[in-house]
């Protein structure tokens, strides 16, 4: 019935070595001092175990569209650089791995939180300012310079 699920995968600009994917989740360590070694731990195991493709949790690109107020962002070449320890722990193995970028919008737990609606989710503390047409421009920009940074090329691809 999955007899393709451990087969290679091409995807024309590269291969995975299978098609199983981990989805992006948040541990908490993206967030933390210490969190991206741990984060390059963490995925270092799920690659050499078999993943062909893992993607990240998500990481802002930009201020307000964190999760939380110190939530992680990737909008700075600092860090895409620091972000080298992960993809080496993952391309050690023969490993992929996509950077999801992530704007929490109206899910932002935090009084800065922006979102094209300025109807509170369920979920949120506080309800968002919503956003001008200038800042959604100026959000599309911040997303499009999370994606270019140095050393994204080090990433196989951004979700």
């Amino acid at each position: 019935m999955y007899s393709h699920l451990l087969q290679p995968l091409d995807l024309g600009f590269t291969q995975l070595r299978n098609r199983v994917l981990m989805g992006s989740m948040h541990t908490g360590l993206e967030d933390s001092a210490s969190g991206l070694a741990k984060l390059a731990a963490f995925y270092e195991e799920r690659a050499k175990g078999g993943v062909g493709l893992i993607v990240t949790g998500g990481f802002s690109p930009n201020l307000r569209g964190r999760l939380y107020p110190t939530a992680a962002q990737f909008s700075r070449s600092k860090h895409a650089e620091s972000h080298k320890i992960i993809t080496e722990a993952v391309h050690k193995h023969d490993g992929k791995i996509c950077l999801q970028i992530l704007h929490a919008g109206r899910y932002g737990y935090h009084p800065l939180a922006q979102s094209s609606t300025p109807a509170k989710a369920p979920i949120a503390r506080f309800a968002p300012s919503e956003m001008s047409t200038k800042q959604v421009l100026g959000t599309i920009e911040d997303f499009a310079n999370s994606a270019k940074l140095p050393k994204m090329r080090v990433m196989m691809a951004l979700n």
